[in-house]
C-alpha cells in the first residue's frame, strides 16, 4: 500500500501521540514543568554531599526531572520524524533540545559533586537509604567512572559544547531523510520511478539485474555527490569522538566507547579476529551465489537478490503481523498477548510518506509505551523487520517495569531481543517445510539463503562496519588527515577483503560509507554482531528447550546490572570468542545444509 501524503493513511496505521499528551498546549505545560524543575535542581549546586537528605531529595529531584524532559523531548522527535520537512514540528524539536542542552549544562555538576564525595560515604548513604535503592547501580558506575569525571567547571564546558558537536548527526539526518534526492530509474515494467530509501530495499531484490545495478548506482552516486559534504559532517563526528576521548583521559576512542558497558576493547577486536577467521565460509558462500546466478562476475548489487526462485509473495501489514504472531509461539503466552497490545493500533507508525524518517525504529516513553516506526512496502524483509523492532519494543515493554533510573536497558543488550525475533520467526519457517515434496524442499532452501543472508548482513557487514569505524578513528588519534578520498579508500580496501578477490566492487561502491547513518553513533555497529551471535544461542535454546522465564527475566532487567553480567545471567558469555565462533560454525553447517538441498 502506498500514500501520497500522511493525510490519506488511516488512523490504524499512525502512531497515536495523544497517549503521550492530548495536545500541544499539553506539551507546553509539561515543558513549563521541565525547566522548573531544572531551576530548582540548579539550587543544589555545591550541596549534594553536605548529608544524607539533601542527597536524597537532590537525587529524587533529578529522576523527576529526566522523566518529565525524556517525555517531552519524545514527544517533539516522534512528530518530527513523520515528516521531517514540517515546519512546526523542526521548531518543536530544535526548542527542545536547546532546553536540553541548556538543562544538561545547567546541572552538569551532579556527576562532579558525587565524584568528589568519598566513595564509601557515597555508597553508605546510598545502600542504607531505601528511597535511593533505584540509585545503587548509577552510584557504583560514578565510583568506577572516577578517573575519567572532570571538575565541575570542565563538565559544564563539555556540556556547553555538547549542542555544536551533537548537531553533526542532526545535519546528516535532514542531509539524507529531507535534502538529499536519489533520483529516477526505470523499474522492472519500464516506468520512471522516483528512488526512496525504502523503495531502494524492495529494488535490491529485483529479479531484473539491470534494475539492481541502476539503483545501487543511483543511490551510492547520490552520496558521492555530496561526497565532500558528508566527509566533513563524519570527520567532525570522529574528531568530536576523539576530543571527548582526550578530554577524559582514556587511552583510545574504542577504550571510551566499551567503557560505559565496563567491556574491555578485546569484545571488540576478538569479534574483527574470529569473522576474519570464518571469511573463507563467506567467501565459498558468494562463489555458490555467483554459480547459481549464472553471472561471470559477481557485483555487490547482486549479493541480496535472492538466489532461489519461490512466488514473489507480497504482504498487507495484517499478514505480515499474522505472521510474526504465529511464528513467535516459542516466546511464551504471556510475551504473545503483550504483542497483540503492540501491534493492535495507535503503537506502530507503518507506511512510508514524503519526509518521513528512513528505515525502521523502536523508541520507547517511559510511563507511556514503547513506539515503533515502519516504512512498510509489503515485501518478506518487511515482515522480518516488523518482528525486529517489536522484539526492540517488547524489550523496551518490560524493561519499563524497571524503575526509571534503571530502566535503560544497554545498547549492548538492545540488539539481542531483536534479532531473537528474527532467529527465532526464521527457524520456525525453515521447520515448517514440508521437505518430501520439490516446493517444500525449495521453500526450505529459499529460507535457509535468508537465513545466510541475516549472517552476511548482521554478522559479516557490521564487523565489516565496525572495522571501518577502527580504522577512521586510529588515523584521528593518529593526527592523519580524514577526507572523502581517504575515507573512501580505507572502506575500498575492507569491501575487498569481506567481499574476497571474487567479486567485483564498484567504483561507487567506495562511498558506501556516506550512507551508513549508525557511523555518527561510534562504535555501535559491533553490538548487530555480537547481538546477533547471542540471539543465536538464545533462539536455539528456545526453540528447543524453552525456558523462556530465563528470557524474560533478561528482557526485564534494564540497566540494573552491567550487560554482560545480565547477559550471564541468561546463559551466555560473550567476554570469549565462544559464542561468536558457534554462531559462525552455524553459518557454515546452514551452507552445508543450502548446497544439499541444491
Amino acid at each position: 500500500m502506498e500514500y501520497k501524503s500522511r493525510n490519506d493513511i488511516p488512523a490504524e496505521y499512525k502512531w497515536r501521540l495523544t497517549d503521550i499528551y492530548p495536545d500541544q498546549d499539553s506539551w507546553e505545560a509539561a515543558l513549563g514543568l521541565v525547566q522548573a524543575d531544572a531551576e530548582k535542581l540548579t539550587g543544589y549546586q555545591g550541596k549534594m554531599g553536605e548529608s544524607r537528605e539533601t542527597l536524597r531529595s537532590g537525587l529524587r529531584l533529578f529522576e523527576q526531572l529526566e522523566k518529565r524532559l525524556e517525555r517531552v523531548y519524545m514527544y517533539a522527535k516522534l512528530n518530527m520524524d513523520v515528516d521531517n520537512s514540517d515546519a512546526k514540528y523542526q521548531a518543536m524539536h530544535d526548542r527542545t533540545l536547546g532546553i536540553l542542552f541548556k538543562i544538561q549544562e545547567g546541572i552538569s555538576f551532579i556527576t562532579p559533586e558525587l565524584t568528589a564525595m568519598d566513595p564509601d560515604t557515597l555508597r553508605d548513604w546510598v545502600y542504607s537509604d531505601e528511597q535511593l535503592t533505584d540509585f545503587r547501580h548509577m552510584i557504583d558506575d560514578i565510583i568506577r567512572n572516577r578517573a575519567h569525571v572532570l571538575s565541575t567547571r570542565e563538565e559544564r564546558l563539555m556540556a556547553m559544547a555538547a549542542p555544536a558537536l551533537e548537531s553533526l548527526d542532526s545535519a546528516y539526518s535532514m542531509l539524507e531523510s529531507v535534502d538529499l534526492k536519489l533520483g529516477e530509474i526505470t523499474d522492472e515494467k519500464g516506468n520512471k520511478v522516483v528512488l526512496t530509501h525504502g523503495l531502494f530495499g524492495k529494488l535490491r531484490d529485483s529479479r531484473d539485474r539491470r534494475v539492481r545495478s541502476d539503483a545501487f548506482a543511483a543511490l551510492h552516486g547520490a552520496f558521492a555527490g555530496m561526497g565532500n559534504t558528508i566527509a566533513s559532517l563524519y570527520t567532525g563526528s570522529v574528531r568530536s569522538d576523539v576530543f571527548g576521548t582526550r578530554a577524559r583521559g582514556f587511552e583510545s576512542s574504542l577504550d571510551r566507547a566499551l567503557f560505559s558497558d565496563n567491556l574491555s576493547s578485546s569484545i571488540y577486536t576478538g569479534l574483527i579476529d574470529a569473522v576474519h577467521s570464518h571469511l573463507p565460509s563467506y567467501h565459498r558462500y558468494l562463489e555458490l551465489r555467483r554459480r547459481i546466478l549464472g553471472v561471470e562476475k559477481l557485483h555487490i548489487y547482486d549479493t541480496y537478490v535472492p538466489i532461489i526462485d519461490i512466488p514473489v509473495r507480497e504482504y498487507t501489514y495484517e499478514q505480515a503481523c499474522d505472521v510474526v504472531r504465529r511464528y513467535l509461539v516459542p516466546l511464551g503466552a504471556q510475551y504473545l498477548d503483550d504483542l497483540d497490545s503492540l501491534l493492535e493500533g495507535g503503537w506502530v507508525d507503518v507506511y512510508e510518506t514524503p519526509g518521513k524518517a528512513t528505515g525502521a525504529y523502536a523508541a520507547g516513553v517511559y510511563g507511556v509505551h514503547p513506539y515503533m516506526l515502519l516504512n512498510f512496502v509489503g515485501n518478506l524483509n518487511d515482515v522480518f523487520t516488523l518482528a525486529h523492532e517489536a522484539g526492540h519494543c517488547m524489550h523496551t515493554l518490560y524493561s519499563d517495569k524497571q524503575p526509571y533510573m534503571n530502566k535503560d536497558y544497554p545498547i549492548f543488550l538492545a540488539e539481542i531481543a531483536s534479532t531473537v525475533n528474527e532467529n527465532i520467526l526464521m527457524r520456525m519457517m525453515i521447520d515448517g517445510c514440508d521437505v518430501s515434496k520439490p516446493e517444500g524442499r525449495r521453500e526450505k532452501a529459499y529460507l535457509i539463503n535468508r537465513f545466510l543472508e541475516e549472517y552476511k548482513g548482521t554478522v559479516f557487514r557490521q564487523t565489516m562496519f565496525a572495522e571501518f569505524e577502527l580504522k577512521v578513528h586510529e588515523m584521528a588519534e593518529r593526527g592523519e588527515p580524514l577526507t572523502g578520498e581517504t575515507l573512501c579508500d580505507v572502506y575500498r580496501e575492507l569491501l575487498g577483503v569481506y567481499f574476497g578477490p571474487d567479486v567485483e566492487i564498484d567504483d561507487y561502491m567506495r562511498w558506501e560509507w556516506a550512507r551508513i547513518p549508525h557511523f555518527y553513533r561510534a562504535f555501535y555497529v559491533y553490538k548487530y554482531a555480537t547481538g546477533f551471535s547471542a540471539a543465536s544461542a538464545i533462539s536455539r535454546a528456545l526453540s528447543k528447550e524453552g525456558n523462556v522465564e530465563r528470557y524474560l527475566e533478561l528482557l526485564s532487567a534494564g540497566e540494573s546490572d552491567y550487560p554482560a553480567e545480565t547477559l550471564k545471567r541468561a546463559g551466555i558469555d560473550l567476554t570469549v570468542p565462544a559464542p561468536i565462533n558457534e554462531a559462525l560454525d552455524e553459518f557454515e553447517s546452514l551452507l552445508n545444509e543450502f548446497e544439499e538441498l541444491l
